[in-house]
């Protein structure tokens, strides 16, 4: 049936309901603010950040390059009479192995027509040193026959004062010493030009020897070696092939070592460079080379292939890269690999080919931070909690990025309460009602060594 509020009967019910209702809200509201006298602010767990030991590491990327990539070229002319037969692009050849060979008939010709000379040129100078050796002795027989004929004169003048020989025998005698001072000047001339006809005898015996040395290099550059382990990329010529100097016959690479020449980010390297334990000095490093300072300063490098992640090559940082990318501008360091082929595992690790993607981690000296992990991190910043229980946000900007962490250098956080609840809204200066903390993951543990 239906309640008739307009009955006069029925007020007295209406009226005590009214006020049963007023008792139970005013009882309801007392008891809401009783409890809020003992639960103030946003309920939130936390977690107690702390100073740990970890090495900082940055992460580039770039291609593996082979060390020494030579392209050979045809050192004289003539055709191509050998070729090895596995002489093919991918095919690997040991330092010093024959592959190639020229016709060398006409260098050997050139050898003997030079050799040829050569004799000749020798034979000329012995005999130019013999007459140099015989004029000085015609010199002193020359002073001895001047010295009797100046003597046979003085004898001869004084006896034709006392008329005892006649003018034609004095006349004679004088004319025998006008013929031995002319001998005399005769072989001193001749001594003076003997010297420059050897010195120029042995100029021709220079340049004798020097074709005949020419000779034979061209000859020992008919046959073409590989000069170190290495890899065939291209072969250019063929058996029977006329090539000239100058031509392309093949290019190999350098199976010792690769070089990967990995990119970072200008502000990434700026920040990790603040870990290098001394200043670079100019004279230290022309002296000693680029990679023994960065080797001082502590730094390691490991390789990881992109296309097989979890495989890693130990790395050797040869040197920085002489200017910022134009495009990316981010600041290259070379690494490098050596022996990567005996370090091979069938079906774990494969060689280092030219051309491959990989990623290069730097590590510096070991440091202590205070670690965040990255999924506490909200709109760049992570949400603290300070003395009196208020919600501050720290700015990650200058933090060191690694792996899923945030690292800060910065020993005032030591002890500082990270918020672990996702509060919305954060809002900083919000009161915060902090329950037991949890338990975070070392996320950083496979990043410290």
């Amino acid at each position: 049936m239906r309640w008739n509020f307009r009955a006069k009967k029925n007020l007295p019910i209406a009226v005590l309901l009214g006020v049963v209702l007023v008792a139970m809200v005013v009882k309801l509201t007392s008891t809401t603010k009783h409890s809020g006298a003992h639960s103030v602010g946003q309920s939130a767990q936390y977690q107690a950040l702390s100073m740990k030991a970890i090495r900082p590491q940055i992460v580039g990327y770039g291609k593996v390059t082979p060390n020494i990539q030579l392209s050979s070229l045809a050192q004289v002319s003539g055709e191509v009479t050998f070729i090895h037969p596995a002489l093919k692009k991918g095919e690997i050849f040991k330092q010093g192995t024959l592959l190639l060979e020229i016709d060398d008939s006409d260098y050997q010709l050139q050898l003997a027509k030079s050799e040829a000379s050569l004799a000749a040129a020798d034979v000329e100078l012995a005999a130019k040193q013999t007459a140099i050796k015989n004029n000085q002795l015609d010199i002193k027989l020359s002073k001895h026959k001047l010295k009797i004929a100046d003597a046979e004169y003085a004898r001869l003048k004084r006896l034709f004062v006392s008329a005892s020989v006649s003018q034609n025998e004095l006349d004679r005698a004088q004319q025998s010493v006008l013929v031995q001072q002319q001998d005399l000047q005769r072989n001193l001339n001749q001594s003076r030009l003997l010297p420059l006809e050897v010195k120029a005898l042995q100029a021709q015996v220079k340049k004798a020897s020097a074709d005949v040395n020419k000779a034979k290099l061209d000859i020992k550059r008919t046959k073409v070696h590989l000069p170190f382990n290495g890899r065939i990329h291209q072969v250019h010529v063929e058996r029977g092939q006329l090539v000239t100097k100058g031509a392309n016959l093949f290019s190999a690479s350098d199976l010792k070592k690769v070089l990967i020449n990995a990119q970072y980010t200008y502000q990434t390297f700026n920040q990790f460079s603040g870990f290098f334990k001394q200043l670079p000095n100019l004279q230290t490093i022309s002296e000693e080379g680029m990679a023994s300072y960065l080797k001082a300063q502590g730094l390691e490098a490991k390789i990881e292939i992109l296309a097989q992640p979890g495989v890693y090559w130990p790395a050797t940082i040869e040197r920085l890269s002489d200017e910022i990318d134009p495009q990316s501008q981010t600041v290259g360091v070379v690494v490098s690999i050596t022996d990567s082929y005996k370090q091979i595992k069938l079906g774990e690790k494969p060689p280092l080919l030219a051309g491959m993607r990989a990623k290069v981690t730097l590590s510096a000296g070991e440091r202590t931070f205070v670690v965040i992990p990255r999924h506490f991190v909200r709109d760049g910043h992570a949400l603290l909690a300070d003395k009196e229980d208020k919600l501050t946000k720290l700015p990650i900007y200058g933090a060191i990025k690694q792996g899923d962490s945030f690292l800060f250098d910065d020993p005032e956080l030591d002890g500082a309460r990270l918020i672990t609840t996702d509060l919305f809204p954060a809002i900083s200066g919000t009161q915060l009602n902090l329950t037991s903390p949890t338990i975070l993951s070392d996320a950083t543990s496979s990043e410290r060594h």
